[in-house]
This record gives C-alpha cells, sequence and structure tokens, in this order.
C-alpha cells in the first residue's frame, strides 16, 4: 500500500512540469483550416463538357497561413494549388472535371496549411483537411447506341404488329 502512495506522490511530482511545459511551449492552437462544402459530388459529368465547382477554404486560425491543395487519387483540375490566406478569410477555389476516362470516379482533396511567411520553419505544425470528390464521366457514345438500339427495336415490333393485324384482316 505504501509503494502505491510513492508512485502517486511521484507522477504528481512529474505531472506538474509536464503541465508547466505545455503552457511555455508555444501552441499551434491559431492555426486552423476549414472547407465547404464538405464533399464535392460532380455527379454524371460529360465526357466531351466536363464539369466546374467551387470549393471555398476557410482559414479558421487566428493567423496568416499559408494553403496548399493536393489532388489525391482523382484527375481535376484545382486553381489556385497554393496561396496566402489571412485570418478568418476564405478564398474559391475552383474545381474542373476536364479529362477523365469514361467510369467512376472517387478521391480527394487534401487541404493543408502552415503559418504564413518565409520564417513558418521549426517543427511543421499545420492543420489539414480531406475533402472527399467524386464523379461518373459518361461516354457520349453510350446513349447513342442506346437510342438507335431502342428505335430499331421499336420498328421491329412496328413490323411485327403490322404484320399480325394483316393475318388477322385476311382471315375474317
Amino acid at each position: 500500500m505504501e509503494r502505491f502512495f510513492s508512485l502517486q506522490r511521484a507522477s504528481r511530482r512529474g505531472l506538474i512540469p509536464l503541465l508547466l511545459l505545455f503552457l511555455l511551449i508555444p501552441q499551434a492552437s491559431g492555426i486552423g483550416v476549414g472547407a465547404s462544402p464538405d464533399r464535392i459530388d460532380f455527379g454524371a459529368v460529360s465526357l466531351k463538357d466536363g464539369a466546374v465547382r467551387e470549393l471555398y477554404v476557410i482559414n479558421t486560425g487566428d493567423a496568416a497561413e499559408r494553403v496548399l491543395l493536393t489532388v489525391e487519387g482523382v484527375n481535376l483540375t484545382v486553381d489556385p494549388l497554393e496561396f496566402d490566406l489571412a485570418a478568418k478569410e476564405n478564398m474559391a477555389v475552383t474545381v474542373s472535371v476536364d479529362h477523365a476516362e469514361a467510369g467512376e470516379h472517387e478521391g480527394s482533396i487534401l487541404i493543408t496549411a502552415r503559418p504564413a511567411g518565409d520564417g513558418a520553419g521549426g517543427l511543421g505544425l499545420g492543420a489539414g483537411v480531406r475533402v472527399p470528390v467524386s464523379f461518373v464521366v459518361e461516354d457520349g457514345t453510350s446513349w447513342k447506341v442506346a437510342i438507335v438500339a431502342g428505335l430499331l427495336l421499336l420498328l421491329l415490333l412496328l413490323v411485327a404488329a403490322a404484320t399480325v393485324f394483316r393475318r388477322m384482316q385476311t382471315k375474317v
């Protein structure tokens, strides 16, 4: 029992200096980044036309930040990819699907922020947020083939119906 109390006293002695250490170290609590919308779903995108959306990057921190956007897993164009953003400010970023293969695509845009300025070295503390992105690229020829096949089927049905109708007329 006595051993337990000595460990408890030692942990108290070690806890207070640790708390003081955290108070003396500069905190990165002023750094923060957010995004709106929190997800980009382009839906169906034409291979020929592409699609464009806006993403708002928000500096939620108390100081200016250097923002970097990184596209992961999908073929998107993001403009601008890197910029400075003042405290509590936001900026519109253009996200576009210009050239992608037909099919379903999913990925994300990673938005990272670190203190702005040339002297922002140190430990490299920063903040980040990931915005999921999804879209489906439709090949323009597939719907044309479906329409032609449908029209041919309709024509075949009309011919069959006309043949049945004539046979019924000749029997009477």
